[in-house]
């Protein structure tokens, strides 16, 4: 469970490295490397820790690309690793069910991120119940949080809140956010529903460790990163020079920030990534684009023989959410008429 000292103003750092950082290995990370990262953080100060697939629990059954680790495996070796602090893993309605938290539970997991679309809360209401039921810790990940404006946020974590959610996570799923609307959306969401906020973002422009601070300097009680930044697309908030950061800030956290930049460097650098396009990365960001529509925004380009970023730019002014096939083949035709 989150403590109430650990609910305090100090920033609790939540690394996701051996979760959205499987990601960038196509979900081939080893068990030498699970394990090595695990104690590493473990050692550095750091109290929680992400593992599993990057769509979270059962995504091995539910998606081409399994993990080079099962599920099973990665709660056995979370377990026999970690003694002080707390592990967990993602979970995504639909592609998880709720007996695969109990599963986890039941494995020894201490606490579970139930991921939900912003639009979308209501799948994550049954999960954060069992999850309270089982007396683990319970986030709401609000997924494509920029989707949304202020009052709308709002109204999802209060939501979320009211399903019994410990704290409630604003995600930059698109990498998209300026520090100036981190701070905004933290301060005004923060004065409006008393629950603790946590900030996961990616760097699709480079920000990911500034709005990270933003989030910090504006109430957010959590905030997720990876080490070396590896994670999905362009990646996300550094864990070791996040921690430095909040040293220099002057919050002295536990947190070995050398270890940590030891870890990264010695564990993660050298593994072997995929290729990351930089100009769709970068135009996801501006576009507000999620990376996972990129094929498809692509594929349609190429049949109406249309520039892709064009494209990509016409479809978010229309849905960014779930974008249908249908839609933007027409919108890419409508390009190509024009």
């Amino acid at each position: 469970m989150v403590t109430e000292d650990q609910q305090s103003s100090t920033v609790e750092i939540l690394d996701c490295t051996l979760r959205d950082g499987s990601y960038a290995v196509d979900f081939k990370f080893t068990e030498g490397t699970i394990k090595s990262v695990l104690s590493g953080l473990e050692g550095s100060g750091v109290r929680f820790i992400e593992l599993g697939h990057g769509l979270g629990l059962n995504a091995d059954e539910r998606t081409p690309h399994p993990t080079r680790v099962s599920d099973a495996r990665c709660f056995r070796i979370a377990s026999e690793t970690l003694t002080s602090a707390s592990w967990g893993m993602f979970c995504i309605p639909g592609i998880a069910e709720l007996d695969h938290l109990r599963q986890a539970v039941d494995a020894g997991m201490q606490f579970v991120r139930v991921g939900v679309d912003i639009s979308a809360v209501a799948p994550a209401e049954a999960f954060i119940a069992l999850a309270k039921d089982l007396g683990i810790t319970a986030f709401a990940n609000l997924m494509k949080t920029n989707v949304l404006g202020i009052d709308g946020v709002t109204d999802a974590v209060r939501q979320c809140a009211e399903y019994g959610a410990d704290t409630v996570y604003l995600v930059d799923s698109v990498g998209g956010y300026l520090p100036s609307d981190v701070t905004e959306l933290f301060e005004k969401v923060g004065q409006s529903v008393p629950i603790p906020l946590g900030f996961h973002g990616h760097d699709n422009l480079s920000l990911a460790n500034a709005n990270s601070l933003a989030a910090a300097m504006s109430g957010a009680h959590f905030v997720d990163t990876t080490l070396d930044g590896i994670g999905r697309g362009a990646g996300n908030t550094v864990t070791e020079t996040f921690a430095a950061t909040l040293h220099a800030q002057g919050n002295r956290h536990t947190y070995d920030f050398r270890a940590l930049a030891e870890l990264s460097e010695s564990v993660i650098r050298p593994l072997e990534r995929l290729h990351d396009d930089r100009t769709y990365q970068l135009v996801g960001g501006i576009t507000r684009t999620h990376s996972s529509f990129f094929p498809l925004i692509s594929r349609c380009a190429r049949t109406a023989n249309v520039d892709v970023f064009e494209l990509m730019a016409a479809v978010a002014d229309i849905d960014r959410v779930h974008p249908a096939e249908d839609m933007v083949q027409e919108t890419a035709s409508a390009l190509a008429a024009r």
